[in-house]
C-alpha cells in the first residue's frame, strides 16, 4: 500500500508557497503558512467585511468564535484527531497559557507535594513550577537524560506517593526524544499521580491516541508540526479528571444555564441569572484566546490532515528523519537525537563536533551563497545534548536533506 503523500508530493508542497524560496527544515520552531488555512482566515474577514457578524437574535458566521458553529466543529475535529470525546477538548493556544491555568487555577498544592519532570523539558512549565515551590513548598524532581534519552527506570524511581503530577514533553524540543506515553502514564498512575503531556512537538508529526495512552491532560498549539495558524490549538482533559476539578477560574460564556446565555431574557439579572456552575465539558477551561480567523484556519488545517492522513504523515516523517540521520553520519556528524525510530520522529539534532563550527554553519544557512536558497533550521541545546536541529516534516524531500548535508560537508 502506497503513501498518499509520496504519490502527491508536488501538489502538497504547493500548499506552502515559501517552499519555492527556502529549504524549510524548521517546523519544530514555527511552520510556514499553508494556503488552506490562509484562505480560510481570509474567508472569515470576508464575512466580517460584508457584515456577517450579528449576534441578535442568533450568532452569525463571524461573530465571537465561541458563539459560532465553527467552535463546535473545530472541537469535534480536534477530538477525533486524538481519539477523545468532544466534551474533553476545547480550543487553546500556547502551552504556556494552558499551563498557567492548570498550575494556578485548577489544583491545590501542599508543602511536600512533588512534580516529576525531565532535564529535556521545555522551560515554560518548569518556570511555573519554581514559582509553585516558592509559594507552596512543593518539590521539583528532575530526571536526567542519558545520551539524549530518558530511561523509564529512572523516571519510575523519581515517582512516589507524594508525586502529584508527572510532566513530560511527548517529543522533546531539544533533541527529539519521544516518550512511550503509555508507559509514562502507567508509572504515574501506579502512585495516583496525573500526567501532563505537552504534545507541541508531536501532534501533526505522529498519530496520537489519548485513550490508548491513558493521558490525563494534554496541551498543544497549532503553529508548529500541526502546520496550522497561530492562535489555535487544543486542550484535552480526561473526563474522570475534569470531574475532580473545581477550578478557581470562571468564564461566564460556559455557565451551565438552562436555555443558554440570558442576555435577552426579560428578567435577566447580573447576579441571580448567573448562579449556575460551569458546564461539565472542557469548555469551562477555555480562555477564549482563539479568535475567528484562527478558528477558521484551524478547521481547514484539520480538514487538510484528513485528506493527507496522519498515518501517512507519521510514516513519511519517520522515514525522512532516518534519512537525515544516515546522511549526517555519512559525512562525520554526530547525531544527538535517538536513532531508534521508536524513540524519535523527524526532529533530529546533531553536531559537527565543534560548537563554534556549528554556530558558523547555522549562520551560513541564512546566506549559503549566491543563487542558493536559504536553509531554515534551528540551533538548540539542553541537558548537554542538541546543537543543530533539523525538522524533517511530511512536505520535505530527500533532496531538501541532501541540500543541507552538501553545505554541511563543505564546512566540516
Amino acid at each position: 500500500m502506497g503513501n498518499f503523500i509520496d504519490d502527491n508530493i508536488d501538489a502538497i508542497r504547493s500548499e506552502f508557497k515559501l517552499l519555492n524560496h527556502w529549504i524549510y527544515l524548521n517546523a519544530a520552531d514555527q511552520m510556514i503558512p499553508g494556503r488552506y488555512w490562509l484562505d480560510a482566515a481570509r474567508d472569515f474577514y470576508g464575512f466580517v467585511e460584508f457584515g456577517r457578524m450579528e449576534d441578535i437574535p442568533n450568532a452569525d458566521v463571524a461573530t465571537h468564535p465561541f458563539l459560532t458553529a465553527a467552535w463546535r466543529e473545530s472541537i469535534e475535529r480536534s477530538a477525533r484527531f486524538i481519539n477523545a470525546h468532544p466534551d474533553e477538548v476545547t480550543n487553546m493556544y500556547r502551552p504556556a497559557i494552558a499551563a498557567n491555568l492548570i498550575m494556578y487555577n485548577m489544583f491545590d498544592w501542599h508543602e511536600g507535594d512533588n512534580f516529576v519532570i525531565t532535564d529535556l523539558g521545555y522551560p515554560s512549565i518548569p518556570y511555573i513550577l519554581q514559582d509553585l515551590g516558592r509559594r507552596y513548598g512543593t518539590e521539583i524532581r528532575m530526571v536526567r537524560n542519558v545520551n539524549g534519552e530518558i530511561p523509564m527506570e529512572d523516571l519510575e524511581k523519581a515517582v512516589d506517593d507524594r508525586t502529584r503530577m508527572v510532566i513530560v514533553d511527548r517529543t522533546t524540543a531539544f533533541c527529539g526524544f519521544t516518550f512511550d506515553m503509555k508507559e509514562v502514564c502507567r508509572i504515574a498512575h501506579a502512585h495516583g499521580a496525573l500526567v501532563l503531556d505537552d504534545a507541541m512537538q508531536t501532534l501533526g508529526a505522529m498519530k496520537v491516541d489519548v485513550r490508548e495512552d491513558d493521558v490525563d491532560i494534554m496541551i498543544s498549539g497549532a503553529y508548529k508540526w500541526l502546520c496550522g495558524p497561530e492562535g489555535a490549538g487544543l486542550f484535552y482533559i480526561k473526563r474522570s479528571v475534569m470531574e475532580q476539578v473545581d477550578a478557581r477560574y470562571r468564564n461566564y460564556i460556559w455557565a451551565d444555564i438552562p436555555g443558554g446565555i440570558p442576555f435577552a431574557d426579560r428578567d435577566h439579572d447580573t447576579l441571580a441569572s448567573w448562579t449556575h456552575p460551569p458546564e461539565q465539558t472542557a469548555n469551562q477551561f477555555s480562555q477564549d484566546v482563539t479568535i475567528g480567523p484562527a478558528l477558521f484556519g484551524w478547521i481547514a488545517t484539520m480538514k487538510f490532515y484528513d485528506r493527507i492522513g496522519i498515518e501517512n504523515v507519521e510514516e513519511r516523517v519517520r522515514r525522512l528523519g532516518g534519512y537525515a540521520i544516515e546522511r549526517l553520519q555519512e559525512i562525520g556528524c554526530t547525531v544527538t537525537s535517538p536513532t531508534d525510530p521508536a524513540k524519535r520522529h523527524g526532529l533530529i539534532t546533531y553536531t559537527s563536533g565543534d560548537y563554534d563550527r556549528d554556530t558558523a554553519f547555522f549562520q551560513r544557512c541564512a546566506a549559503p551563497g549566491r543563487c542558493m536558497k536559504p536553509i531554515k533550521i534551528s540551533m538548540r541545546t539542553l541537558g548537554g545534548v542538541g546543537n543543530l536541529r533539523v525538522s524533517a516534516h511530511f512536505f520535505n524531500t530527500e533532496e531538501d536533506i541532501d541540500y543541507l548535508v552538501d553545505l554541511q560537508r563543505q564546512m566540516m
